[in-house]
């Protein structure tokens, strides 16, 4: 009696062990999704004001971010601290008070207002909307590309004077890519999607595809193959460097930063980013997979400048001379080469992603989904937070719960469906 008894307390024991660890699970996770979503909103918001201004303008501005002009500045702990304290969220009216197609689309936009790189993954998640409601399983890149088409005639736009004017201008050369996948060959109207922005590798996906991460938390090679086959926008190796990207991000997804160091969580998603290869660039003979050169002169050249931004900026100056400032390259040798700097310190490197200067909201966007996806959305100030989510339910109608409910319903669902489908 008394072994049945015993056997009974330990089953029992163990059932609750497991309903709980699956409460703190499900916890967990919720709360890093919703973390990946607010960096990287965060991000758009730091630099969305002072985006591809000139350095003198920014520092007529109230409050500018550092100019670092002296190389003995050096990234010690004081120089870390400072960084972090410097970032907050500007408001439009003192550079870029106007509606830009691509950046804000509102007048002297308060503290908060996100631009382009925000409304792709809002594009992005009007798919995956439309996948639940008309179960629309597996999405291919045609949904994702058709998902632009009605996003664009959707009643965020109808309801908000002037969105119908800034959204074609925003979106038309990625109409002209759109229609030739839907079919169109009358040149004017449709191109391939090659000579789009002149057969450049751009970071589109970058800005788009980050939250695909939470639908294959800890398995990146779903990741990455979800968000390589979805990105129709991407050219040439941009495709290979954000589907690593998402790679990284699930594993991010996955880990407790209670028991690693900074430096050890960021060797972890590395080793993803570089490790998760399905389709074998690392095999490609003669010339070296871009995901790994960039990576690799990020290290480089943090060693070359020695704990100086100075240096590092220096650098960067000379890499991209003659570089459009928004190709794939660009932000992951921006970010990553900042990130090792700042001795993996998140803060810092969110506040010196905007501080080299050129595309201001793409870097800290893109490291912002990293760190919220690391380590959830308390990490970022609750005054950010809270701004940051009003002005994208006033401005778009947007729900950042709702986002991460979306995003965690699919995933639940890919356990027994499948969600997606290369061409």
């Amino acid at each position: 009696m008394r072994t049945y008894t015993t056997i009974f307390i330990l089953l029992f024991f163990s059932v609750v062990t497991a309903y709980s660890q699956t409460k703190v699970d499900a916890f967990f996770l919720r709360n890093k999704t919703k973390g990946l979503l607010l960096g990287t909103f965060i991000g758009d918001a730091l630099g969305g004001p002072i985006e591809f201004q000139g350095h003198t303008e920014i520092q007529a501005s109230p409050n500018p971010p550092k100019l670092w002009t002296d190389t003995t500045d050096l990234m010690d702990d004081d120089e870390i601290k400072a960084a972090a304290d410097r970032m907050y969220l500007r408001e439009y009216k003192y550079i870029l008070p106007f509606e830009q197609p691509y950046g804000c689309w509102a007048k002297n936009a308060p503290a908060g207002s996100v631009t382009d790189d925000s409304r792709h993954k809002m594009i992005l998640m009007y798919m995956l909307r439309n996948g639940l409601k008309k179960n629309q399983w597996p999405l291919t890149y045609k949904h994702s590309a058709q998902a632009y088409l009605d996003w664009s005639k959707s009643a965020v736009i109808k309801t908000h004077p002037g969105y119908d004017t800034l959204c074609p201008q925003w979106l038309g050369e990625s109409y002209k890519s759109i229609n030739w996948i839907m079919g169109s060959r009358k040149i004017g109207e449709a191109y391939p999607v090659e000579r789009m922005w002149n057969a450049l590798p751009t970071c589109y996906g970058q800005m788009a595809l980050t939250p695909m991460a939470a639908i294959y938390p800890g398995q990146p090679e779903k990741a990455y193959l979800v968000a390589y086959n979805t990105a129709w926008f991407d050219i040439g190796f941009a495709k290979d460097m954000v589907a690593a990207s998402v790679a990284g991000i699930s594993t991010a997804l996955t880990i407790d930063p209670s028991k690693f160091t900074n430096e050890q969580i960021w060797h972890k998603i590395f080793d993803a980013m570089l490790k998760t290869d399905p389709y074998d660039y690392n095999k490609v003979p003669w010339c070296e997979r871009q995901t790994q050169r960039w990576l690799s002169l990020a290290d480089f050249y943090v060693k070359e400048a020695k704990g100086s931004p100075t240096k590092l900026f220096s650098l960067l100056d000379k890499e991209f001379m003659y570089t459009t400032k928004w190709e794939a390259q660009v932000p992951y040798l921006v970010v990553f080469s900042i990130l090792k700097i700042c001795k993996y310190d998140p803060l810092a490197a969110m506040q010196l992603s905007i501080e080299w200067g050129n595309d201001h909201d793409t870097y800290p966007q893109f490291l912002g989904a990293f760190l919220g996806a690391i380590y959830g959305p308390d990490i970022f100030k609750e005054d950010m937070r809270a701004t940051v989510t009003k002005r994208l339910k006033a401005d778009y109608d947007e729900d950042v719960d709702e986002w991460v409910n979306t995003l965690l319903k699919i995933q639940q669902l890919g356990k027994s469906k499948k969600l997606f489908k290369a061409p």
